[in-house]
């Protein structure tokens, strides 16, 4: 290729770059939008498929984990769709059902990705949890298309619509919203510790306390009451004491059968004794004058 050549394909390029700014700024720009802004660019995109009988759930409790969130969570004729949101730089496709970056597996995102759809499937009733399937969605890569080795569908932000929309309808009208009203329940409310946490004994939850309730507030009660248990000695309950000895057991142990052996085994011990002092004492006398 001369140098001619060259110019015209990065005039080429440069032009298809900038019609695409002009098409869509946000995600060809995404190397400056933050993780915020792209969730509530893909939430914008997302909003349109209403018209379609799809509902929309944004930024909810990730079922079993407090501290973790879900994007976004769509329940339309096609079921529930688990999406989240990546703003990843670089060239990103999908090879031999490997999500790549730049070269660099990406499986940990598919990971969580599967880890979402069976945490929103496991709350839900049996004959819905397989209507239950994930999506990452890409921002900066608007127009990709793949699925994973494991199931995962991977879209660009602008094909998105057309890969819910596409789903098979699974669901009518009134189930669709009886679903998501249900959902919207669940991934609101109030969650429960993630098991596997290790949380004080001595801990009760604090009932009308300022901080109760309060975003940020998490864990505070555990670590006033750690702290409180650290300061004031333990006192064990009665049936958390250990049984005593066996030798120390026959000051408390009054049952007959214990002390009529203890009477028996005196009583041989002075018979034996009476018997091995017997010769000596009576020769002592003998010798002794008359």
């Amino acid at each position: 290729m001369g140098a001619g050549d060259a110019a015209s394909e990065r005039t080429r390029l440069a032009s298809e770059r900038i019609a695409r700014l002009k098409r869509d700024p946000g995600p060809v720009g995404a190397g400056s939008v933050g993780a915020e802004q792209s969730s509530h660019l893909a939430a914008e995109r997302l909003a349109g498929l209403g018209s379609h009988g799809w509902f929309l759930l944004h930024d909810v409790h990730w079922p079993g984990r407090p501290l973790a969130r879900l994007e976004h969570v769509l329940v339309g004729p096609g079921g529930v769709v688990v999406v989240s949101v990546k703003n990843w730089s670089g060239h990103v496709d999908v090879v031999d059902g490997a999500l790549l970056q730049n070269g660099h597996d990406r499986f940990p995102a598919v990971e969580t990705s599967l880890a979402q759809a069976a945490a929103v499937a496991a709350v839900l009733p049996a004959p819905w949890r397989r209507l239950v399937r994930s999506l990452i969605c890409l921002t900066a890569q608007p127009e990709l298309r793949g699925t994973t080795g494991s199931g995962i569908e991977v879209r660009g932000i602008d094909c998105i619509p057309e890969a819910v929309t596409g789903l098979p309808d699974v669901l009518d009208a009134p189930s669709a919203l009886l679903l998501y009203a249900q959902l919207g329940q669940l991934l609101t409310r109030p969650q429960v510790p993630e098991a596997g946490t290790v949380r004080n004994p001595a801990y009760r939850p604090a009932t009308g306390s300022p901080g109760a309730g309060r975003p940020g507030t998490e864990g505070t009660d555990d670590a006033n009451t750690s702290r409180a248990a650290l300061r004031r000695p333990a006192h064990r309950r009665p049936s958390d004491r250990r049984p005593a000895p066996p030798h120390y057991r026959y000051a408390r142990d009054r049952r007959p059968g214990t002390v009529l052996r203890m009477v028996g085994r005196s009583l041989v011990a002075g018979l034996v004794s009476a018997a091995l002092l017997a010769p000596p004492l009576w020769l002592l006398w003998e010798l002794l004058p008359k």
